[in-house]
């Protein structure tokens, strides 16, 4: 299962810039993503089969994001992740409204070569 892949799939119809961990392009309005926890559920014979990936993605934009947080929301649900919770923030160095959705997805472990 390779989540980023799914991530930036699911979410780039939605906004064009979707990237792990960090963004440094020149977009107002991007979403990163990282993992908050990420380990094998599931065993058969000592070896990892199903994984559980624990995922933050935070939507950035100085703009009103009620609509891409619906969106977003929905759109995570629809590609096989948890209902997601959300917290919404304010970052006053960088003047961006910072929406941080939680979910989580379970799949196949990646254990064969």
């Amino acid at each position: 299962m390779n989540v980023n892949s799914l991530i930036i799939n699911t979410l780039k119809p939605i906004v064009s810039a979707v990237y792990p961990n960090k963004y440094s392009g020149t977009e107002q309005t991007y979403i990163t993503f990282n993992y908050a926890d990420d380990r094998a559920v599931e065993f058969a014979d000592d070896t990892p089969q199903i994984d559980k990936s624990n995922i933050q993605i935070h939507l950035f934009t100085p703009n009103d994001y009620m609509e891409l947080k619906k969106q977003i929301r929905l759109k995570l649900f629809q590609g096989g992740f948890s209902y997601p919770s959300i917290t919404d923030l304010y970052e006053d160095d960088t003047k961006l409204n910072h929406i941080i959705f939680e979910c989580e997805i379970t799949g196949n472990s990646e254990t064969e070569e």
